[in-house]
């Protein structure tokens, strides 16, 4: 297993606000939500507005 690198992050300051989130505070929440979508598309592989089925017989239950 990789050991993570613990200088890259650090603690935050709600005083300060780092430069990657400036670009964010005009948004709307729609806005980001879109965003948020497409960076998800991006990092799990698939068409942007059709996200894979989830798999609902792993978290199947039954009634006693």
């Amino acid at each position: 297993m990789p050991k993570l690198d613990r200088t890259y992050s650090t603690s935050g300051n709600l005083f300060e606000q780092k430069d990657e989130v400036m670009h964010y505070l005009g948004m709307s929440k729609e806005e980001i939500a879109k965003v948020f979508a497409y960076l998800n598309s991006v990092s799990f592989n698939y068409a942007l507005g059709n996200p894979p089925k989830m798999n609902k017989a792993a978290f199947s239950m039954r009634k006693n």
